[in-house]
């Protein structure tokens, strides 16, 4: 059983990722992996490798922090997602709100002050496998959805459903292999 410490050190992490009580949307799926915690953490944590799996997202680079190292998953660590939807080609900085070791990890597009959205990984032992949970939310509009209206923001909620069916499809098959 977690210590109520250790529960509210983890959920402070998270409550300065967002001042919205109730984010604007959110979706999370599941998948089960042949594959132990371990393993499947691995993958989770190697961000650079996302552009394997997700639909949207085609690689990245961590960036430097102030003690001119380049980040490694820690909490505040920040990482450059480069991302490609059709001909239209993006960087999405992100920051990392939450490692708990072989559990969860977190981090929250923009950084803590943009906070767009929060993209969440939660692993539990299930049998001689892990039970991979990856959930979205949207915290806030970005300036597109500000144009775009409620169109923008249903079209960023689809393709944050293809991109979790992808990469936890992708995870799967990487560690199952």
């Amino acid at each position: 059983m977690e210590s109520r410490a250790h529960a509210a050190s983890r959920c402070a992490r998270l409550r300065v990722v967002s001042d919205n009580t109730t984010p604007l949307r959110s979706h999370s799926d599941s998948i089960r992996i042949a594959a132990p915690p371990s393993k499947v953490w691995e993958l989770v944590t190697a961000m650079e490798r996302y552009g394997e799996w997700s639909s949207e997202n085609t690689g990245g680079y961590w960036r430097k922090g102030e003690d001119g190292q380049p980040g490694t998953g820690r909490v505040g660590d920040q990482f450059v997602g480069i991302n490609k939807r059709g001909d239209q080609e993006w960087k999405a900085p992100v920051e990392i709100v939450e490692r708990e070791e072989g559990r969860s990890y977190a981090f929250v597009t923009g950084g803590l002050a943009a906070n767009f959205a929060l993209w969440r990984y939660e692993l539990q032992p299930d049998g001689d496998g892990t039970l991979l949970t990856e959930s979205w939310s949207l915290n806030k509009k970005t300036p597109n959805m500000d144009t775009g209206g409620e169109a923008a923001i249903e079209e960023r909620v689809g393709y944050a459903k293809e991109s979790i069916a992808a990469t936890l499809a992708g995870m799967k098959k990487a560690a199952e292999s």
